[in-house]
């Protein structure tokens, strides 16, 4: 009997290594793994030839509902970004995206409707890392878990200050750190922590120090933000987590004391996990010159040390994961009013966009090309390390039959200059990227079975993800 669906002549990245062959799919779930002589007749066959088949990549940073759309209200923008960001997602091989979810006081009220936005829109499945904050955010939790909605962010002393009112986000504190962590230990598998570990009252002092210096290129924001304030916020989220016994998972580990304190702490059987970011492995506080102050992100760039030992922790275990921070954020946001971006920190905006779309290719072309990982490991920190820490394995994050059909053809060798015409979310006119020639273009996108990329191009309208609730594996 003939399945739906058949990619052959692949080399396919399964959990027990790479093989030349294919897959068969039937439905929404995948049937078969193996070889070419053993994959069924199917009512449809796609060549892979020779290119990469890899489980659908899965972004764990993703801000949604933060559109820079002039005149939208929040909800207008949630719904645009779920069809336009999305759009772009499918491009970079990312199938699933989990996005912060800020400004409400009570999620369990607007869960639903937010819910029948994604599924109108979005091209991809999805969830949400609620932000915890206030006081009326803990009970939340334990219903929340119980509805699907297992991860939750905290911004650990950080952004108590116009600027973060003004995203609605919500500044936690170390009391209702504790708390929120006791409430998410006590929903059990698989709810788990989210920390973005910056210590904001110290950095507050540190940029009035730095900009009196006269310092105002790039890495006078790291100065303002150097690698002691992530360090101490890592340790104590740490700390505070094994005396819960809460899961944690770290947003944009960027220095290398952090990687080693994950990397340890999981040798001692905590259950942590650490997620950088691609900028963070291709830049540094130096890059100036390059970039200017498009290099402007919380947390900052860091040194060439810790650049380098992210890229080893993504094999010795200090980075588990890969996210992108993707971010609606046009250049008309980065410099208000067209200021210069050179040796000019303090008049542009921290944020980058496009992340969902660039995370595949700049890690093939950075990583899997200059031989610093091989594809294994670009599936193991950019999907199955994502669905395990998310409750998402084994229905994500794995070419195994019974798991979901989100699939990835990826060659090596397909390429695109970074340009005007290299994104296909909402903002394209400025990137990290600029001027880079990124491979590891994905040639077709399968979420659930239903194909949404079909030779680099978009096939479907928009809708037609899922929200995907967590599961209690790890």
């Amino acid at each position: 009997m003939a399945v739906d669906l058949v990619i052959r002549n692949g080399r396919v990245v399964t959990p027990a290594g790479t093989i030349h062959g294919g897959i068969a799919i039937e439905g929404e779930r995948i049937a078969h793994v193996g070889g070419d002589a053993t994959l069924p007749a199917a009512r449809r066959v796609i060549d892979a030839k020779g290119g990469y088949v890899i489980p659908g990549l899965i972004e764990p940073h993703a801000h949604l509902g933060l559109s820079s759309t002039k005149g939208a209200t929040e909800l207008e923008k949630w719904r645009q970004d779920f069809g336009t960001e999305t759009e772009g997602a499918i491009h970079g091989g990312v199938t699933t995206v989990l996005s912060h979810w800020t400004g409400v006081e009570r999620y369990v009220d607007h869960l639903d409707t937010l819910i029948g936005w994604g599924v109108e829109r979005s091209i991809i499945d999805f969830n949400f890392h609620p932000v915890i904050g206030i006081e009326e955010h803990l009970p939340q939790i334990k219903e929340l878990v119980a509805r699907g909605v297992n991860s939750f962010k905290h911004y650990n002393h950080l952004y108590d200050d116009p600027r973060g009112r003004s995203l609605g986000i919500f500044p936690c504190n170390d009391n209702m750190l504790f708390r929120s962590f006791e409430a998410i230990a006590e929903a059990g598998p698989p709810a788990i922590a989210m920390v973005h570990a910056e210590d904001g009252p110290i950095i507050q002092h540190l940029i009035g120090t730095v900009r009196e210096s006269g310092r105002n290129d790039l890495g006078a924001w790291t100065l303002a933000r150097p690698p002691l304030v992530e360090n101490i916020r890592v340790r104590r989220a740490l700390d505070i987590a094994r005396h819960l016994d809460t899961p944690l998972y770290f947003v944009h580990v960027t220095t290398k004391e952090a990687a080693d304190m994950v990397a340890r702490a999981r040798r001692e059987g905590q259950q942590v996990w650490g997620e950088t970011q691609t900028c963070f492995l291709t830049h540094t506080a130096d890059s100036e010159a390059e970039v200017g102050a498009w290099g402007k992100i919380n947390p900052a760039l860091k040194y060439e040390a810790d650049r380098r030992a992210l890229w080893r922790g993504l094999l010795s275990g200090g980075v588990t994961c890969l996210g992108d921070d993707h971010l609606d954020y046009g250049l008309a946001d980065k410099q208000p009013g067209g200021v210069d971006r050179f040796n000019n920190i303090w008049g542009c905006n921290a944020g980058m966009p496009g992340g969902m779309e660039h995370l595949l290719p700049v890690m093939v072309t950075t990583g899997v090309r200059e031989g610093r990982i091989t594809m294994e490991d670009l599936v193991r920190v950019c999907s199955t390390n994502t669905a395990r820490a998310m409750g998402l394995y084994p229905r994500k994050g794995v070419l195994a039959p019974g798991a979901d059909a989100d699939v990835v053809i990826v060659d090596l060798e397909r390429s695109k200059p970074v340009d005007d015409r290299f994104y296909h979310t909402h903002v394209k006119d400025w990137s990290l990227y600029w001027g880079w020639t990124l491979y590891g273009i994905p040639s077709h996108t399968l979420v659930r079975g239903r194909v949404v990329l079909e030779d680099g191009e978009t096939v479907v309208s928009a809708g037609g993800g899922r929200f995907v609730p967590g599961l209690a594996e790890r």
